[in-house]
């Protein structure tokens, strides 16, 4: 009986040792419970297959919860086939400027009845521009294809060129075969790469697509500049004026707005449900963030109810962390030692808590073992520091100003005292 006793007291210690093991950063709540914290009722039925949201400086990950869970993007595909055209104009191979004439194939394809779109007609010119606003607000499946074929008219290469690109960001999970986001079946071989199964689609992972928020917001930061608009009109007063409302309900002025949100596109379809991906901007401390798989296509609430949830995750992350100077600049004793720091250290910090240093190779860093990041070689913020001479000379310099004070107050005394003997001896 004493040694069933004995085993039962070891396993029992050997579980706390795990749960005391475990990092501090581990995400135990789903996020229908923070939604329902937030003072939100919601279904289950509403549960995200997988949400992320990361820190857009670091790349630090502040929230996750099954960040790697292959998931269908659907439209947010066509985030890839726009950083593809940005980084054609910003190498000077494409201008924002330059007129795209639409084609008859072109008008055709704009009345595709499976795909989102806007109208087009034959002849009528539209700037890179107005086209890039196309893709972003409406979705316009037209205006990615124009886009796409400025770049390369053979989609199957263009494809493949969304693949090597997402290989290039580390997106290891992730796999395009169109550059629309829309099912395959619903695309048509028309306008697939040769040989495309019908049953395939684009692939990806909230963690994959973080990864492509950061780098369009870090590489091509004017883009917010067209993400975050609520509304678009295309070639107002004239015969083609077209009027269009985003489908990104969390963009300021919108009915789910988030304060700072400024981008950047949504996805939805049959099997992907309702996605999106935003990137959100206050003051010093900004944020990308992806919530995939949310409700059921034919759920329209749940268009509206991811960004419940997305909203609801973000004030978690804005209540807990703070992007802020942890170390000035300047002489700095630190672990036992002073160093000359060379730049303010700035870093993401969870709020109230106390901030430990360690130094490695002359960087100085934050103590935080638990971090994870988008990717393995993204590195937490660190700035040089030299170490400096412990000597008496060095103490003088940090506390000349206490030590002249002591010596003048020393000899003030000293004189006191010499003055109050005399006037004893003559007494």
């Amino acid at each position: 009986m004493k040694e069933v006793k004995v085993k039962q007291i070891l396993v029992v210690l050997f579980i706390f040792i795990l749960i005391l093991s475990q990092p501090a950063y581990v995400f135990a709540e789903s996020s229908i419970d923070v939604t329902r914290a937030h003072g939100n009722s919601i279904s289950d039925f509403y549960q995200p297959k997988g949400s992320i949201i990361a820190d857009s400086q670091t790349g630090r990950i502040l929230w996750e919860e099954h960040i790697d869970k292959p998931w269908r993007p659907a439209s947010m595909s066509k985030l890839m086939t726009l950083s593809i055209v940005l980084e054609k104009i910003q190498d000077g191979t494409l201008s924002m400027d330059k007129a795209v004439t639409v084609t008859a194939d072109d008008e055709r394809f704009s009345h595709h009845p499976l795909l989102s779109n806007n109208i087009m007609h034959k002849g009528t010119q539209y700037t890179i521009r107005e086209l890039i606003n196309l893709l972003i607000v409406p979705s316009s499946n037209v205006a990615t294809r124009m886009l796409m074929q400025q770049i390369e008219p053979d989609t199957g290469k263009f494809v493949a060129m969304m693949n090597q690109k997402a290989k290039a960001l580390k997106m290891e999970h992730t796999h395009f075969t169109n550059p629309f986001g829309a099912e395959n079946h619903s695309i048509g071989k028309k306008y697939l790469p040769p040989g495309s199964n019908l049953d395939d689609d684009n692939s990806s992972t909230p963690r994959d697509f973080a990864k492509l928020a950061f780098y369009i917001k870090n590489t091509y930061p004017y883009i917010t500049a067209f993400t975050k608009h609520i509304t678009y009109t295309s070639k107002p007063n004239t015969p083609y004026e077209e009027h269009f409302h985003t489908y990104h309900h969390s963009l300021e002025g919108d009915v789910h707005e988030y304060k700072g949100t400024n981008g950047l596109k949504t996805g939805s379809s049959d099997k992907a449900a309702y996605n999106y991906t935003a990137t959100i901007d206050r003051e010093n401390f900004g944020l990308v963030q992806v919530v995939m798989g949310v409700g059921h296509w034919d759920v329209d609430d749940s268009e509206y109810k991811r960004h419940v949830i997305g909203n609801a995750l973000l004030d978690k992350v804005y209540n807990r962390f703070e992007y802020r100077e942890v170390m000035p600049k300047g002489k700095q004793y630190i672990n036992g030692k002073w160093y000359d720091v060379a730049t303010p250290l700035h870093d993401v910090v969870e709020k109230g808590q106390q901030i430990k240093f360690e130094v490695k190779n002359n960087q100085l860093l934050v103590a935080d073992t638990k971090r994870q990041y988008l990717t393995s070689d993204m590195k937490q913020p660190s700035v040089m520091v030299t170490p400096l001479k412990q000597n008496y000379l060095h103490i003088a310099s940090q506390y000349g100003w206490y030590l002249l004070i002591a010596l003048c107050l020393s000899v003030v005394l000293y004189i006191f005292i010499r003055t109050r003997k005399n006037t004893d001896k003559m007494k």
